[in-house]
């Protein structure tokens, strides 16, 4: 009976591994990618549907230290899968195949992440300040995004966070984690969207709407017109559908029944109310805030959140926030928890094993 009881035992372990670990990545499609403790967050979009050029900027304090920077682009809604082609940053040309894809496929089109520190380092390390990097496409792209890391004093006790992947159309959820009880600072949040357009005058419905709860207050609209194609210039054409909170955006939160393009530049404080509420979305003695995303028409792709926060934050959806991978290798791309397969042959291993001992 002893056995038997033992048996039972592993045999629970391991299905509670396997199917425990199925249902925490089920919702994961916006992945933690790396963060940076005591670190803040330059970020910048463009497009450049002509292939004249156009122009990524970078807003890194005189004197501070560039951590990480990296460039995402995206297609022009699956038009570049393979991916072949090239483009040009900074006057460096950057061939596609080179660029990790991300994943997983929650949308038609397609974006690659790639390492530039190297690139974007030593200019702006040797300036500072805001500076503007010329960016071209070669290959028919929807646009690009530039996230630069960095250190300084002012940067000293807050955490830098990048996210990114596909976000689930239907409806995702990410949680961030606090050290200690929110005491006040700021919590500036970004996204970025591809294949988005929502008009200047007439709501497209074309949108991302995101509700905030925290560990004190229960949900509530932060806007309802996320998206658009801000650093498109608006424009109604494919190659300049893409937005992301950034450089020559504002912090103030908008109204959260917003739908027009303009309305909403995806930058956000969570310090901050809106004009709806005053009061701000983070209340003293919080120990978590959530983000509940949907994008009702299934076109947008929101491929990219950040946060700029001045308080540290120690995880997402519980994925520690220290030592997070920040280069493009496959390995360091790989999350740190045991795909499934693995656990049902550490599951049927136990099992043997326990067999085995009764035996």
């Amino acid at each position: 009976m002893r056995n038997r009881v033992k048996l039972l035992g592993v045999v629970a372990l391991a299905m509670a591994l396997i199917f425990g670990s199925w249902a925490g990545q089920a919702s994961a499609t916006l992945n933690l990618f790396t963060s940076f403790q005591d670190a803040a967050l330059s970020i910048d979009g463009a497009s450049d549907p002509a292939g004249a050029g156009g122009a990524l900027q970078s807003n890194v304090p005189v004197g501070a230290t560039v951590v990480a920077a990296f460039l995402y682009v995206a297609d022009v809604n699956g038009g570049n899968s393979t991916p072949t082609g090239t483009v040009t940053l900074a006057g460096n040309v950057l061939q596609l195949n080179t660029f990790t894809k991300l994943g997983p496929q929650e949308h038609p089109g397609n974006e690659y992440r790639l390492n530039v520190t190297n690139i974007m380092k030593p200019i702006i390390e040797g300036t500072g300040g805001l500076q503007t990097h010329t960016y071209t496409e070669q290959t028919f792209m929807d646009g690009a995004v530039l996230v630069v890391a960095y250190r300084n004093a002012a940067t000293v006790g807050g955490t830098a966070i990048i996210l990114d992947g596909e976000l689930a159309q239907a409806g995702d959820v990410t949680t961030l984690g606090f050290a200690s009880p929110y005491a006040g600072g700021s919590v500036i949040m970004s996204l970025a969207s591809a294949f988005s357009f929502n008009s200047l005058t007439t709501s497209t419905g074309q949108v991302t709407i995101v509700d905030v709860v925290t560990s004190s207050q229960a949900a509530r609209r932060l806007t309802s017109c996320a998206g658009g194609n801000d650093d498109g210039s608006f424009q109604n054409a494919n190659g300049t559908l893409i937005t992301v909170g950034g450089q020559g955006d504002s912090t103030a939160n908008p109204d959260p029944q917003c739908d027009l393009g303009n309305e909403d530049d995806e930058l956000y404080d969570l310090s901050l109310g809106n004009s709806a509420d005053a009061d701000p979305f983070l209340a003293l003695g919080d120990t978590s805030i959530t983000f509940r995303t949907n994008n009702p028409s299934f076109n947008d792709n929101v491929f990219f959140i950040a946060f700029t926060s001045s308080i540290r934050v120690t995880d997402v959806d519980d994925v520690p926030t220290d030592d997070t991978p920040s280069d493009d290798t496959p390995s360091d791309d790989t999350p740190s928890v045991p795909a499934p397969a693995t656990l049902l042959l550490l599951g049927i291993g136990l099992l043997g094993a326990s067999i085995a001992r009764r035996r």
